[in-house]
């Protein structure tokens, strides 16, 4: 698949065509409001900091090309303003696939507006977004050098604006977002051949279900389209396991991709969670591995002490 995306890619540079750059995917999407949605960052009601690693396609090697397979890392991070109505978040991401490399960096704040039943919020989001190519890593259709093909590496950062929905309650919450409002492009060395960053809409929506007193059901599904692409749209739906607040397992179907197996668990006094999905791709095994897998570590800070630090007086400095 990577040899097949690389000639892809430099057919494209050939074109005068305009192609996009699609966003990481993650199969934890359930655990990452944050990056899918900017009115989200605070809505947990504590801070938490969260790293994901993803190894796609597992195994897979382009010739001449070692570690090529796709690969993505995130890291965010969020936490409440209850006295300002509102949640701040960060988040990064590093998206790798053979000769590209895509990076972010994106800041979020969210307004809440409370409801009797539950929770409205909005939010906004801003940073930057840069793209870097290796032009020596492309597989050519010729086989060989082409004059319209530079030569060399070449990154370029580009602004980038996002917003977002977010409703929530006790049991169930529904939220959407659009991303890259002002569909950032870039060159990457050539004129021929301009990728932009195309407006994508995220809807999402989870509802939690008590089983019995230990057990809860969460089934939850994440709805993407993105503004030109051939495939229009995809989806994940999900069915998540919870016994005792603490241990997890699931199951996931991704629209002709993969079906996925996850498991989290709670540790340190419910502070930290970590967890583990692995994707069995089933759509197009003829030109990809058939294994994915993620790994998932997330941890909670203290919330700060609302109650004032005593004063402490000794004699020596009392007048």
């Amino acid at each position: 698949m990577l040899r097949k995306l690389y000639v892809m890619l430099g057919a494209c540079l050939l074109s005068l065509q305009a192609f996009g750059q699609l966003d990481p995917q993650f199969s934890f999407f359930m655990f990452t409001p944050t990056y899918l949605n900017p009115a989200a960052v605070g809505a947990e009601g504590v801070t938490r900091i969260q790293l994901i690693h993803r190894s796609q396609w597992t195994g897979y090697q382009a010739p001449n090309s070692p570690g090529s397979a796709p690969t993505s890392q995130l890291i965010t991070a969020d936490l409440p303003l209850n006295k300002l109505n509102s949640g701040v978040g960060i988040y990064a991401f590093n998206d790798a696939i053979g000769p590209q490399t895509n990076q972010a960096v994106q800041l979020a704040y969210s307004y809440r507006f409370p409801l009797k039943n539950g929770t409205f919020r909005v939010g906004v989001q801003a940073g930057l977004q840069s793209q870097k190519i290796d032009y020596s890593g492309i597989i050519l259709p010729t086989g060989g050098p082409d004059p319209l093909v530079p030569t060399g590496q070449y990154s370029q950062f580009q602004p980038d604006f996002s917003a977002g929905l977010y409703y929530s309650t006790v049991d169930y919450w529904v939220g959407a977002s659009v991303f890259h409002l002002n569909t950032p492009a870039y060159k990457l060395g050539t004129e021929r051949g301009i990728n932009p960053l195309a407006r994508t809409a995220y809807v999402s929506a989870g509802y939690k279900l008590g089983l019995t007193y230990a057990i809860d059901l969460q089934p939850s599904i994440l709805y993407q389209y993105v503004q030109g692409d051939q495939n229009g749209s995809t989806f994940d739906i999900n069915l998540l396991a919870t016994y005792d607040g603490r241990y997890s397992v699931g199951a996931s179907y991704r629209k002709q991709e993969s079906f996925t197996g996850l498991v989290t668990a709670n540790v340190l006094n419910n502070k930290a969670r970590v967890g583990f999905a692995y994707d069995f791709v089933t759509y197009g095994q003829n030109a990809k591995r058939p294994s994915s897998f993620e790994l998932l570590l997330s941890y909670v800070l203290p919330a700060p002490s609302a109650t004032p630090k005593p004063i402490v007086r000794t004699p020596r400095f009392r007048y």
